[in-house]
């Protein structure tokens, strides 16, 4: 099996996995076939690393993981008796940013769930509906804790999600929007979530430090997304898939579009572009 793209990022939610939260058997078989063959397939998410683990374990994958869309790319180690953690790469947002954030929601009255995760850590000020969902999606749960009080004493924070109806987060976008001082980037991966970085983080930017750690040029990379979260990536990626399920934003500036990841999309991606000659005759 040709190997035309050794360096593969790809998405979760909305693209590996179906929207059941479940990997297709052949996605499975694919990206096994893929890493056998000798290709990196690299998770590339908005999630925290305890909820990219279990599925990387379960497609043996010992790669970096590319975690809370670029801020942190960290590696597990397995080790007798478990694993322990390395950072390949980590980008925070700036001290003061968090707290400000936090007082520019209380201020303008926001009805919006602010969930901030740091290092390893998911932290919250409260349950509510919005992080039971996101729990439920990612088989993680948030630490309560009194979040301002962590904010103000200058926890470090490698990105904010913040989850509100899209009418809401169409105010608080544009409430950033008039903070450029701030540093940040803000995109969203759904039409309910804001995800809150330094403006330096990207996947496009996790995209080029893999391939830097791999030695790969980025002329042998693909991305595969539905989110505009991915278009960072997807832009800079030698080649980019979108899928079938995509925003149309991200489907209009990919090189190639797949079928939907509730029909397994990802494996359509490997099989036909990543590990034969038709990517590069195509593309």
């Amino acid at each position: 099996m040709m190997m035309q793209y050794p360096l593969v990022l790809s998405d979760i939610d909305g693209t590996l996995v179906n929207n059941e939260g479940t990997i297709p058997d052949k996605v499975v078989s694919a990206i096994q076939e893929y890493s056998q063959a000798g290709g990196h397939f690299v998770l590339a998410s908005a999630r925290p690393p305890l909820a990219m683990l279990d599925l990387a374990q379960s497609l043996g994958l010992a790669v970096p993981m590319v975690t809370l869309n670029g801020s942190l790319i960290v590696e597990y180690v397995p080790e007798a008796g478990g694993y322990t953690w390395q950072i390949v790469s980590e980008q925070p947002l700036y001290a003061r940013v968090p707290i400000q954030l936090w007082q520019m929601i209380v201020e303008h009255q926001l009805p919006v769930s602010m969930n901030v995760y740091s290092g390893l850590a998911w932290l919250a000020n409260q349950h509510d509906q919005w992080n039971a969902q996101e729990a439920a999606i990612t088989g993680t749960n948030p630490i309560i804790v009194p979040l301002a009080q962590r904010l103000a004493a200058g926890l470090t924070t490698h990105k904010i999600l913040c989850m509100a109806d899209p009418a809401v987060i169409d105010q608080l976008t544009a409430l950033l929007a008039q903070r450029p001082d701030w540093h940040l980037n803000a995109s969203r991966s759904k039409p309910t979530y804001l995800e809150i970085s330094d403006a330096s983080v990207s996947k496009q930017s996790a995209l080029h430090t893999l391939a830097h750690h791999f030695d790969i040029p980025v002329t042998q990379t693909m991305a595969i997304g539905d989110g505009e979260n991915d278009l960072p990536m997807l832009t800079a990626a030698r080649l980019s898939i979108a899928m079938g399920n995509s925003f149309t934003s991200v489907k209009e500036k990919a090189t190639h579009i797949v079928a939907t990841n509730d029909q397994g999309g990802v494996a359509e991606a490997l099989q036909d572009y990543a590990m034969t000659e038709e990517a590069v005759t195509m593309s």
